[in-house]
């Protein structure tokens, strides 16, 4: 799987938004269930497989010490923000009110692709927090370095 792109939705008063057709598709092809969490370091939700889900709870049971109340805390936390979810027949999907507010969610929603999860948003905060070219460029700069080259020598005739 590899979610790509970002598209617009409006969500009905019953909480409940139709989730992009490539999205659905490949969520479908999958066929392990679908996870429905609070992100970790923003304020979205994130729907993944629930094979993904189950790798990335391994992951982390694998690095804490459950004697230590701090990570114990930390797993505690990440497997009570957690929902198994499915889509209606319309292809909908029902986001809860608890998480609604999490991520400031009122009508308008952005889907996310971001490799093998979507990022659900608010999409007024999506907007504010996604681009802002100065940190995007920032950000790739310190994690890929700053590779300069000389420019080739002009062959002369």
């Amino acid at each position: 799987m590899l979610f790509t792109g970002t598209y617009q939705a409006k969500m009905d008063t019953k909480g409940r938004v139709f989730l992009p057709s490539d999205y659905r598709r490949q969520l479908h092809e999958a066929g392990s269930g679908i996870v429905l969490r609070r992100d970790l370091f923003q304020p979205c939700l994130v729907v993944s497989t629930r094979q993904v889900w189950l790798d990335e709870a391994a992951r982390l049971r694998a690095c804490l010490n459950g004697w230590n109340r701090h990570e114990a805390q930390v797993l505690r936390r990440f497997m009570a923000d957690v929902e198994s979810v499915s889509l209606d027949a319309s292809g909908r999907l029902l986001l809860p009110r608890r998480l609604q507010d999490f991520c400031r969610i009122d009508r308008e929603v952005s889907f996310l692709g971001s490799y093998d999860r979507i990022e659900v948003w608010s999409t007024a905060l999506l907007e504010a927090t996604l681009y802002d070219d100065n940190r995007y460029a920032e950000a790739v700069e310190q994690l890929m370095g700053t590779a300069h080259t000389e420019p080739a020598a002009t062959p002369t005739p």
